[in-house]
């Protein structure tokens, strides 16, 4: 039995006992990959997208694709603060995602909220930093058209690079987070991992007195149950 989604996490309080399923997040998990695919898509909706920019590397830069991928990276910051300098008119916020061409080289797909910005200074940019001059910037439109992008290229999912981030996001890009985070829950409240999924927890709680309720499929709630570990 695997970790992912055969392991559950406990807690109990005054409240009662609360399990849910532990799973391992990781990209190359099949049980995990489709949330995590669907959370991305999330966030880039989250930033309202103004306009649409895909870089390209020079295949014959760099010494191998990671060198590349990391050369585009750090390319695209420096960027972004040139571009913060240049165009004033209002903030440039972001979401980059990494892709992996059928070539295996890496390319950048990145949702902005930004002013305009010309393709051909965007062009000169990318050619003076890493020799690659071919990059496409187009506006949104509509909501509909950012959400057909964001299927097409973000929900592929991201391409891991080395020890390269997948994705992120500049501070100011996530319009639905709020400004101050809270504190959800007891932060008294502990939480012990159980090597049992959750179909199983629900019938060890209820031996205990009551009925183990299912909140979703991967979430259960026993109320009033005296903590017995």
């Amino acid at each position: 039995m695997t970790v992912c989604g055969g392991w559950s996490l406990v807690s109990n309080d005054l409240r009662g006992t609360h399990a849910i399923t532990l799973w391992c997040r990781s990209w190359c998990c099949t049980d995990c990959a489709p949330y995590r695919v669907a959370g991305l898509k999330r966030l880039a909706m989250a930033g309202a997208p103004t306009t649409f920019i895909t870089l390209t590397v020079n295949p014959h830069h760099g010494q191998n694709r990671q060198d590349r991928a990391r050369q585009l990276s750090d390319a695209w910051k420096i960027v972004v603060k040139r571009a913060r300098r240049k165009f004033t008119k209002a903030p440039l916020e972001y979401l980059a995602v990494f892709e992996e061409t059928t070539k295996g080289e890496p390319h950048l797909h990145i949702l902005c909220r930004a002013p305009f910005i010309p393709q051909r200074w965007l062009s000169d940019q990318m050619n003076e930093l890493i020799e690659a001059p071919v990059v496409d910037i187009r506006k949104v439109g509509t909501a509909k058209n950012a959400a057909r992008y964001v299927a097409k290229y973000v929900g592929k999912g991201p391409k891991a690079f080395e020890a390269l981030k997948r994705y992120w996001c500049s501070q100011g890009w996530n319009l639905e987070e709020p400004l101050e985070r809270r504190n959800v829950g007891d932060p008294h409240q502990s939480w012990v991992v159980w090597q049992e999924p959750l179909c199983v927890i629900r019938d060890i709680l209820s031996q205990w007195g009551g009925q183990a309720v299912w909140i979703n499929d991967n979430e259960i709630f026993l109320e009033a149950v005296p903590w017995r570990c």
